[in-house]
């Protein structure tokens, strides 16, 4: 029997090997393989362009790879980055002797104009002259406990303003050192770093336990801002000018708002310009306390017993009468969609001209 003529079988390894060493020059498919898988990570991992974050926010939000790069929890992410690493059991780490100076040498400070565009709790730091040193608070927190607030206005070369709030009896001290040298000294510099940005009636920004302080930092910025000396009293303060630079920048469409909602599963601070379609009536405003704690007045809801006689868990307390507060649900639309939205107490009144006490005495 005569045998059949069969194909010589090369090992893929010489057929992967480059034409001048006696191969064909194809790929190894293995290779190429986690070549476009690495490819893919990392265009994942920078989050550009737009479709990365819909695919991480569906399909890789629990994900783990020996490096991975993702968008910083602020929440729990203490650290002044915008961007956090996970690191699993495969990752290597290497000592880098870097030294950091104490003073804020390497912090890349966050000009104060530019804050108004970031998101409530991302951690930013600032340097600034201090403008004014304000006197200690007690805030009464939602649990029934205590809190010193102390604020303190800085400006720098943008020439806005932003509040300091310094909470806690940690930063009482430092408080007062800044109000002395600021009566003292003709000017004087604070650097915040891993402070956390916040909104009240504009944006400030708040401490936080990992906050440091430093006053007159030796570095370039200091000087700068010294030879550049105070600023005049009618400049507006960051507050001031916030809505008109939100309005400019970050106004959206309601549709682009529910989007971003849904697919970052995180509130999203905007301006948007629609039309009130729908306002509930059954349910406008409810009954408020309107007894004082530390000079700002409860709010907290109150329960009738009787007649004349209403109940305020907060303040643990009977009273013979009640505020009403506005508690507006509002259906908005623009040209893109409908949505439905809570306008409070201040906002209800400068809405409708009218107090929700006088509205609901009608």
């Amino acid at each position: 029997m005569e045998e059949k003529k069969r194909l010589s079988l090369v090992n893929w390894d010489i057929v992967c090997l480059p034409k001048s060493m006696g191969g064909l020059g194809i790929k190894k498919i293995n290779a190429l393989n986690k070549d476009l898988i690495a490819k893919v990570g990392w265009t994942l991992a920078k989050g550009q362009p737009d479709w990365c974050n819909i695919i991480k926010a569906k399909y890789l939000e629990r994900a783990e790879f020996c490096c991975c790069i993702k968008e910083a929890d602020t929440k729990w992410n203490k650290l002044n980055s915008h961007l956090e690493i996970t690191l699993d059991s495969n990752s290597v780490l290497k000592r880098c002797d870097v030294v950091i100076d104490s003073q804020g040498n390497n912090s890349r400070f966050t000009p104060i104009n530019e804050i108004t565009y970031y998101t409530n709790n991302t951690l930013v730091d600032v340097i600034g002259i201090v403008v004014d040193v304000g006197e200690p608070s007690l805030i009464l927190r939602k649990d029934g406990s205590e809190v010193t607030k102390r604020i303190v206005k800085i400006n720098d070369v943008s020439t806005f303003t932003i509040n300091v709030n310094l909470w806690g009896a940690t930063w009482q001290g430092v408080g007062e050192d800044l109000k002395n040298m600021h009566a003292t000294q003709t000017v004087v510099v604070l650097a915040v770093r891993n402070a956390r940005v916040g909104y009240f009636n504009g944006k400030v920004i708040n401490s936080t336990t990992t906050t440091t302080l430093a006053i007159n930092p030796s570095i370039p910025k200091t000087e700068t801002l010294i030879s550049r000396g105070n600023i005049p009293d009618d400049l507006l303060p960051l507050s001031c000018v916030a809505g008109q630079l939100n309005s400019q920048y970050n106004r959206m469409t309601i549709t682009v708002v529910l989007e971003r909602t849904s697919v970052l599963s995180k509130t999203v601070e905007t301006t948007i310009r629609a039309i009130v379609r729908i306002i509930k009536t059954d349910s406008f405003c409810y009954p408020a306390c309107p007894l004082k704690i530390n000079g700002k007045e409860c709010k907290k809801k109150c329960v009738q017993q009787n007649d004349n006689v209403w109940f305020c868990s907060r303040c643990q307390t009977h009273v013979p009468e009640c505020n009403y507060k506005y508690l507006l649900q509002m259906k908005l639309q623009d040209h893109t969609c409908t949505l439905w939205a809570i306008a409070f107490d201040e906002v209800g009144t400068n809405l409708l001209q009218i107090s929700a006490k006088d509205l609901y005495m009608l």
